[in-house]
């Protein structure tokens, strides 16, 4: 357990169970989980890996069909690239970040890489964002695409309680998808006292995202320089256009 995991923390992972109802049936899992790899003909300076989590209901290959492998490998960067088929059967069983940490995270830190990156699209965005505040030595950074971070119901109950810090939940017992929206901020409340927590991640989303409610709200705990909006919804197109930003403005200083 990590200074960052409590026993209730698994207790949670039991409540994403509610999730089969909102985001579908349930998808059968694999040990270890299935990826892809794609790695880099540049083995100058130091060695990079990003780790992609899909959005619900994405393939496992779809990173590489939308064109995030070749906008890395057009700037010729050294980055490795593996794209996990974390799909929602994960997340409904509560076994998504024990696997990646031992299937994927902790692998690669013993192949010796000077950085790691999650980087995750809708639901994959709110898997990443967990990910980080459980296991927060394994990563050197996040970024977040349009990331589902719960309705906008949920982000006016925390603004009307005074932030982030003084909001409380309130009954966590219930198998809603009320609870399961609010397990991803109750997480964030818990880790984001971290010294340090908040400046490695970073957010692009649409203005026209249909969870922006809560996509505006992160921002706002974020350092600006963090942070892309442009036009845009909750779709491929737009995420396609954020992440070539990200790319020219972590590696490039653009």
């Amino acid at each position: 357990m990590t200074k960052n995991e409590s026993p209730s923390t698994y207790g949670f992972f039991n409540l994403l169970l509610a999730a089969v109802f909102f985001f579908g049936c349930t998808q059968p899992v694999k040990v270890p989980l299935e990826t892809i790899r794609y790695d880099s003909a540049e083995r100058r300076g130091p060695r990079y890996l990003f780790v992609f989590l899909p959005g619900n209901g994405d393939p496992v290959s779809v990173f590489a069909k939308k064109g995030f492998i070749e906008a890395v490998r057009e700037r010729k960067l050294p980055v490795d690239m593996i794209s996990v088929n974390a799909h929602i059967g994960y997340y409904q069983n509560g076994t998504l970040f024990t696997r990646l940490k031992t299937d994927v995270i902790d692998p690669a830190r013993a192949e010796g890489y000077d950085q790691i990156w999650m980087i995750g699209n809708s639901l994959g965005g709110y898997g990443s964002l967990f990910y980080d505040c459980a296991y927060p030595e394994g990563l050197t950074g996040v970024v977040l695409l349009g990331p589902f971070l719960g309705e906008k119901p949920l982000v006016q109950e925390i603004r009307q309680a005074g932030g982030l810090q003084k909001w409380v939940p309130g009954d966590m017992s219930s198998r809603s998808r009320d609870t399961w929206e609010k397990l991803l901020w109750l997480r964030f409340k818990q880790c984001g006292n971290e010294k340090g927590f908040l400046s490695h991640i970073y957010l692009g989303y649409g203005r026209h995202d249909r969870f922006a409610a809560g996509q505006e709200f992160l921002a706002s705990l974020l350092p600006p320089e963090h942070v892309i909006v442009i036009d845009g919804g909750h779709d491929w197109s737009t995420w396609q256009q954020l992440w070539k930003h990200f790319l020219d403005r972590i590696f490039w200083g653009q």
